[in-house]
């Protein structure tokens, strides 16, 4: 009986063994994975788009994941901050350019009229900026798809977006 005794207690020992050691490795793999998801996060947030302003591109409710770390360049997409909200727009131009808008919505930057396959009505919509206008430095000229709806770079109150306001570049969307 001593004997069976002897190995019960040393099956018991590695099993405690084996329950620490598995306790602490799914303790680990949670922090990990924890850690990793606030790291994408702050790297790519998420971000609800509401509204018709960026329509046939996006569509309201639609989710959005922005890269904060890709280079912002003409026709990319973005999210800023304007107001404690989130505004999802279309980068027009960049420091330095000069934006015109026409009365019938031509866009133009620096003299070339834009190609804007994604507008989907050209207007000049609600304005109240004096054109011609040059961007300043490190901000961005941004219009909404939907011309005739979008509160955008149009408007002095939301003006043109400086980098600081900057959330990112929408690079992925689901539906």
């Amino acid at each position: 009986m001593k004997a069976g005794s002897k190995h019960l207690k040393k099956n018991a020992k590695l099993q405690a063994q084996w329950l620490r050691s598995t306790g602490l490795i799914i303790v680990v793999v949670l922090l990990a994975t924890s850690l990793l998801l606030n790291l994408f996060q702050m790297v790519f947030p998420v971000v609800k788009y509401y509204g018709t302003g960026m329509e046939p591109s996006l569509k309201d409710g639609q989710i959005l994941i922005v890269n904060k770390l890709a280079k912002i360049k003409k026709g990319d997409i973005v999210a800023f901050y304007f107001n404690n909200k989130v505004l999802v727009r279309r980068v027009i131009a960049a420091e330095g350019d000069e934006v015109s808008i026409d009365m019938f919505g031509a866009v133009s930057v620096n003299g070339k009229v834009l190609e804007e396959p994604y507008a989907s009505e050209k207007t000049l919509g609600q304005c109240n900026l004096k054109f011609p206008y040059t961007v300043p430095a490190h901000h961005y000229f941004v219009l909404g798809d939907q011309r005739q709806v979008a509160m955008d770079s149009r408007l002095k109150e939301i003006g043109s977006v400086d980098r600081d306001r900057m959330i990112g570049k929408v690079f992925f969307t689901l539906n």
